[in-house]
C-alpha cells in the first residue's frame, strides 16, 4: 500500500462559518483569517495505491463555475488535481475507484469536467462510491443545504460513472474500511486506512481542520450540531486510545495530526506533514 496526498486546489470561507458559535478572539488564535474574516482552506485528496487498484478519496470542485463564483469562493486552480496526480506519477486514467465521503460540491464535483458545455468523466475508468444514505439525502436535502448539491453533476455520475452505493459500515477495499457519521450530513462516509503499521483516518467534514478538534468547535455547516458533537467526542476518544493519524482534507496549514485525551477533552498532540 502506498499513500499520496493529492492537491485539488484551494478555496476560502468565512471564519464564522468554519467555527460556528466560537467567538473570533478564540478561533483566530488557532486558525488565521484576513481583515475580511476570510479563512483559507484547501482540498487535499488521498490516493491509496493497492497495486491493481488505485483509489482516490474525494475529487475537489472541478471547473464548472463562472469567474464570479470562483472569486467569491477563493477558488483559482481548476486543473490542480490533474497536475498533482502527474507529479506523483499517475494519470486520471489510472484511477480505478473514487470514494466520496459525501456529495457536497467541494468533495465530488471535480470527478466531472465541463468541456464546451458538455460533461465528461475526469476519471473515465473509475467506479465511484458514496453511501446510499447520502445519495438518497442529496435528492431531497433541505432549504439550508440544497445549494451544496449539484443535481446535474450527481446524476451524470450516477448514470455514467458506475456509481455504487454503500449500505453501511464495512471494509470497502483491503485495508480500507468506512464508517457512517450523520452530524454534518446524513451518511457522511469516513475512510479508515490501515497501512499495517498505523491507521489513517480521512477527516472530510467530520473535523475540517486541526483547529476544529475541540468538541464544541463545530462548523456552522453541520446540519445536526448535537449529533456532530456526540460523534466527534466518541470518535476522538478512540483516536487518542488507538493513536490514529488524522488526515485533514481542508486544513490549509496542517496535513496530519495525532490527538490526546485530557481532563478538558481532546487536544492536538502532534502536527506533521503527511
Amino acid at each position: 500500500m502506498q499513500l499520496h496526498a493529492i492537491h485539488a486546489g484551494n478555496f476560502s470561507c468565512d471564519g464564522g462559518a468554519l467555527f460556528g458559535v466560537i467567538p473570533k478572539p478564540l478561533w483566530s488564535k488557532a486558525y488565521p483569517a484576513d481583515e475580511n474574516n476570510v479563512t483559507k482552506l484547501t482540498m487535499r485528496c488521498l490516493l491509496v495505491d493497492l497495486g491493481e487498484r488505485k483509489i482516490l478519496i474525494e475529487a475537489g470542485v472541478g471547473n464548472h463555475y463562472p469567474e464570479k463564483v470562483r472569486q467569491n469562493n477563493g477558488h483559482e486552480e481548476t486543473d490542480a488535481i490533474e497536475k498533482s496526480l502527474v507529479e506523483k506519477g499517475y494519470s486520471a486514467e489510472d484511477i480505478t475507484d473514487v470514494l466520496f465521503t459525501h456529495l457536497h460540491w467541494d468533495h465530488c464535483n471535480g470527478a466531472v469536467l465541463s468541456e464546451n458545455g458538455q460533461l465528461k468523466l475526469q476519471f473515465p475508468n473509475a467506479t465511484h462510491w458514496c453511501s446510499k444514505q447520502q445519495w438518497e439525502h442529496s435528492t431531497i436535502s433541505n432549504i439550508r443545504e440544497r445549494a451544496a448539491y449539484y443535481p446535474e453533476i450527481l446524476n451524470f455520475l450516477k448514470t455514467e460513472g458506475n456509481m455504487q452505493l454503500v449500505e453501511g459500515d464495512c471494509e470497502l477495499f483491503p485495508g480500507i474500511s468506512v464508517r457512517m457519521f450523520g452530524g454534518h450530513t446524513p451518511g457522511q462516509m469516513i475512510p479508515f486506512i490501515n497501512s499495517g503499521e498505523r491507521t489513517y483516518v480521512y477527516m472530510a467534514d467530520l473535523i475540517p481542520t486541526a483547529a476544529n478538534i475541540p468538541i464544541v468547535w463545530l462548523a456552522a455547516y453541520d446540519l445536526y450540531p448535537v449529533t456532530a458533537m456526540e460523534e466527534k467526542e466518541n470518535f476522538l476518544k478512540e483516536v487518542a486510545e488507538k493513536n490514529y493519524i488524522l488526515f485533514f482534507e481542508h486544513d490549509f496549514y496542517t496535513e496530519c495530526a495525532t490527538v490526546e485525551w485530557t481532563e478538558k477533552g481532546a487536544r492536538v498532540k502532534e502536527k506533521f506533514r503527511f
